[in-house]
């Protein structure tokens, strides 16, 4: 792991201003834990991350509502506005921890990059979606509850990918 310390606290201090410490410590500690595994289980670990952490932050009503795209969940302030931000940022630093430059290759590491909501991270995902098709991206989301679900919080409008993300965790639930 050897992202630059003044990078990867400026990342977190401009996303999440009263908490980027704890981040930080909560990024390095994922990082950590996956720095050898492959993209699958790393995907599998963040996945669980990100959908534990919408079961602590959100209700069952808050997570009924932003399933059902209820346009309160997505105001400034909401519950489900900070735990988006706070997971993209996690995965994000997670990401920079890591430190593995070079093409997007797999569908676990894709859609880990998407969620990153990071710039550089976005750009290496475009080019890998670039080769796909949504539908490909769609079936390979099914099987994570949890990144389908920041996804969808990710995405505050009626947008192609957050339907896709809306029927991939209902795939993902569903079995």
């Amino acid at each position: 792991m050897t992202a630059d310390q003044a990078a990867l606290e400026a990342v977190l201090a401009a996303r999440l201003p009263g908490d980027w410490r704890t981040a930080l410590a909560t990024a390095e500690d994922l990082a950590r834990r996956l720095q050898y595994l492959s993209w699958a289980d790393r995907a599998k670990l963040l996945d669980e991350y990100c959908w534990a952490q919408a079961r602590t932050r959100l209700s069952t009503d808050g997570v009924t509502a932003v399933v059902n795209r209820h346009a309160e969940v997505f105001k400034r302030g909401h519950p489900s506005a900070a735990y988006a931000t706070w997971c993209s940022a996690i995965v994000a630093s997670v990401l920079l921890l890591l430190d593995e430059p070079g093409p997007v290759v797999g569908a676990e590491q894709a859609l880990t990059h998407l969620l990153s909501s990071h710039p550089p991270h976005r750009a290496a995902v475009d080019a890998w979606l670039a080769e796909r098709t949504p539908a490909e991206l769609q079936r390979e989301l099914a099987r994570f509850p949890g990144y389908a679900f920041l996804l969808l919080t990710l995405c505050p409008n009626d947008t192609a990918e957050s339907f896709m993300a809306r029927d991939a965790f209902w795939q993902a639930m569903l079995g």
